[in-house]
């Protein structure tokens, strides 16, 4: 008997046989139908989340479509920068719709639905706590009262205590303003009328730790750079308080803001080819220009397409969503108005307060190694203490810094490749501007000279842009001293100004076609941990996150266009 003849023989003989057969036939029947459903089940959909900002504690409505009739503990979630919500913060879930409660620990970043093997596009959430929170209607329709300052003379960077009525026991949008002078208006006319003095101010810095407390009656603030002799004021958005008289002590030295420019600067950034395994999210944090004393206005012209969160950590946040098998190409454009000024200094360093003195805040961000400042590098110290010998005065030693690079250093034309080791320049002698920037404020820091990098564009006499890079250093009693190594050291530039000896005006002094998009390294945070993230060194702004693709990505193609003149007003 063949095998065939014994295989019919057994099964007409044994039911048993027959019946599993049978039920391995159906088995196999119902798992390719369960297959061939769930491949063809939609995925998820998030249309809309509302709010798209909150707090922990509260609901949040997610809408869209293909979540599941109801949720299946093992499968169904929703994920809220890259963290999955626990049980307890489900309130209802339906296919269109699901209700949940903030948990203490929420996060700003990327919301995603996910169901069995598949998941939704992303959409962006803030978390409340991280922006600042409107000022409830009350308060805005209460006029802030002055009925007293601590001092009517003080330096720049010495505290202020303001007393009085309906400051708001939060600060919210609430500011402290004081007179500034731009183009010495006010330094340079016989007769000063009141309207001069809240005609141009310049506001409490955040960044120099200004807001010190603030409550409903009384407010203490330190003085601002580029503050100048007039009145100060607390505004809370649609009402000021009537100024007060002030005086800033120029004990330290004087600071000139001149020559205004104003700038029509727009940048695009072009996307390419983007693919996903799945429905996938590109972020492309766009930085926005600074805004502070040389530089007091920026305007937003343009944003295009409108972005999923404006402003947001110094930048206008642009998300893609590609669906499975699609291709994407997106144009992106951001389009400035910048006013910016040449800035003259003259210091008397003997006047120069001491270390101990100084705003600790700032001299504790501002005076030790950081990402990009190795300011503990072992070479580093070594060379500092070559450098600068015994001196003890902050604008001595960095005055000694500038001009050792200036006479040792070369300085390259072009911009090295972005991994490029700053550390170089001291054992090969010439590096490009970023480098130079990097050292100094390593070599500066190391000395114990608060010192930051800024970052932007460099315009020149053709209207032509690069990248670029030169420090500040922060004096107690005094403020932001500029400082351009590599300019100083005669990096070569169509320049604007006739400046018959580079090296001497460049520590202290800045020409008003330095655009700047960054005061110190912005540090941001990837939306969700398994994304993946671009970042670039040597660009046009100094942050951590420039693009984060969703593990779903597959590949894409990005191009940023460093920022152009559109325009030049003045």
């Amino acid at each position: 008997m063949n095998s065939c003849s014994k295989i019919s023989y057994y099964f007409r003989k044994y039911a048993l046989l027959r019946v599993a057969c049978f039920a391995f036939i159906l088995g196999v029947g119902f798992s390719i139908f369960f297959l061939v459903q769930n491949k063809n089940k939609p995925a998820p959909v998030i249309e809309k989340i509302n709010p798209p900002v909150g707090a922990p504690g509260d609901i949040i409505v997610i809408s869209g479509q293909n979540f599941g009739t109801e949720r299946e503990p093992e499968s169904s979630y929703v994920e809220f920068a890259g963290v999955k919500l626990t049980s307890s913060s489900y309130v209802n879930w339906s296919d269109t719709q699901i209700k949940i409660v903030l948990p203490a620990n929420v996060q700003d970043g990327l919301v995603v639905v996910g169901t069995k093997n598949m998941r939704s596009n992303s959409t962006f959430f803030a978390n409340d706590e991280e922006i600042p929170v409107l000022v409830p209607e009350e308060q805005i329709n209460s006029k802030p009262s002055i009925t007293n300052i601590s001092s009517s003379s003080l330096a720049v960077g010495q505290i202020l205590k303001i007393e009085g009525t309906n400051f708001g026991e939060l600060r919210n949008k609430s500011k402290v303003l004081f007179t500034a002078d731009y183009n010495n208006r006010i330094k340079n006319v016989d007769y000063i009328t009141s309207s001069m003095l809240v005609d141009k101010m310049v506001e409490v810095s955040e960044s120099e730790y200004g807001y010190v407390s603030w409550n409903n009656n009384e407010i203490k603030v330190r003085v601002p750079d580029g503050a100048y002799t007039g009145v100060v004021l607390v505004t809370n958005g649609k009402d000021s308080s009537e100024p007060v008289p002030f005086t800033v002590n120029n004990a330290a030295g004087t600071k000139e803001y001149i020559n205004k420019k104003q700038f029509l600067l727009q940048y695009e950034v072009n996307i390419r080819d983007l693919m996903s395994d799945d429905n996938g999210t590109l972020s492309i944090r766009c930085p926005v220009p600074e805004v502070f004393a040389s530089q007091p206005s920026v305007q937003i012209t343009e944003i295009s397409p409108t972005p999923s969160q404006k402003d947001y950590q110094k930048c206008n946040v642009q998300q893609i969503s590609v669906n499975r098998n699609n291709v994407m190409n997106e144009n992106l454009t951001q389009t400035f108005i910048i006013d910016s000024y040449e800035i003259k200094t003259s210091v008397k360093s003997d006047k120069i307060a001491s270390v101990k003195e100084n705003n600790k805040d700032l001299f504790n961000t501002l005076c030790y190694p950081d990402e990009i400042i190795p300011a503990d590098n072992e070479d580093v110290a070594n060379l500092v203490k070559t450098i600068i010998g015994k001196e003890n005065n902050q604008y001595k030693k960095a005055q000694l810094i500038y001009n050792y690079m200036c006479n040792n250093y070369e300085v390259l034309s072009k911009t090295r490749k972005d991994d490029a080791d700053p550390l170089e320049l001291l054992s090969r002698n010439k590096g490009d501007a970023y480098d130079f920037a990097v050292i100094f404020a390593a070599l500066a820091r190391t000395a114990g000279v608060s010192t930051n990098i800024n970052c932007g564009i460099l315009i020149n006499q053709n209207l032509k842009t690069q990248a670029h890079w030169w420090n500040e250093i922060y004096l107690q009693n005094f403020g932001w001293v500029p400082i351009d190594v590599a300019l100083g050291c005669g990096m070569e530039w169509k320049k604007w100004p006739d400046i018959e000896n580079v090296q001497s005006y460049y520590f202290g002094n800045l020409d008003a076609y330095h655009i700047c998009f960054s005061r110190g390294l912005n540090q941001l945070k990837a939306f969700a941990q398994e994304n993946s993230v671009v970042r670039f060194y040597r660009s046009f702004a100094l942050q951590t996150v420039w693009e984060e693709a969703s593990s779903t990505i597959s590949s894409y193609s990005a191009y940023w266009n460093l920022p152009i003149v559109k325009g030049v007003y003045q």
